[in-house]
């Protein structure tokens, strides 16, 4: 039964009534919120998770292939998102833990690695910036820079591969 009420309700979002995606977010909330909650553990951070999970829903409800499975395919966005940010969290603490022995270490004179990246087109360096300066995840990269997650993923790989190869060069290494 529950299967059926979701099946009708999703056609009805995807012709546009907003009431009936608001049915479908008040029957699988309790879910979403408590599978984001179990990710993250903090309330709050649960809170926006379970929000941002309905929103990705709503905007890609066209992807939803069959309408009886609304419950765990929402249930996956959440888990993905959860996900997500968690690794962006343990990559920001792993950059900031990696400056703090950098800055104890050297006294930071940077001018390689300044040179090399003004030596970048800006389709490569943009990405290195991005994800490395400003702690973008792949996911917000793509979406800053209009390309799929995994033409994401390969423009920042490349773009790592060619600033070694101008360190390289700069140190005078073939």
């Amino acid at each position: 039964m529950l299967e059926h009420e979701d099946i009708q309700l999703v056609a009805a979002s995807r012709a546009g009534d907003r009431e009936a995606y608001a049915a479908l977010v008040r029957r699988h909330a309790k879910r979403v919120y408590a599978i984001c909650l179990g990710m993250l553990g903090d309330v709050a951070d649960s809170e926006d998770m379970a929000q941002e999970t309905f929103v990705n829903a709503m905007t890609h409800l066209h992807t939803l292939r069959d309408e009886g499975r609304f419950g765990g395919w929402i249930a996956g966005i959440a888990r993905n998102l959860c996900r997500d940010l968690l690794r962006s969290r343990a990559r920001r603490r792993d950059l900031i833990k990696a400056q703090a022995e950098v800055d104890e270490v050297v006294d930071g004179d940077f001018s390689d690695l300044h040179a090399a990246l003004a030596e970048l087109p800006e389709t490569y360096r943009l990405p290195l910036v991005l994800f490395y300066f400003d702690g973008k995840d792949t996911q917000k990269l793509a979406e800053e820079l209009n390309l799929s997650r995994a033409g994401a993923c390969t423009r920042l790989s490349r773009a790592r591969k060619e600033l070694r190869r101008q360190l390289a060069k700069q140190a005078g290494k073939p």
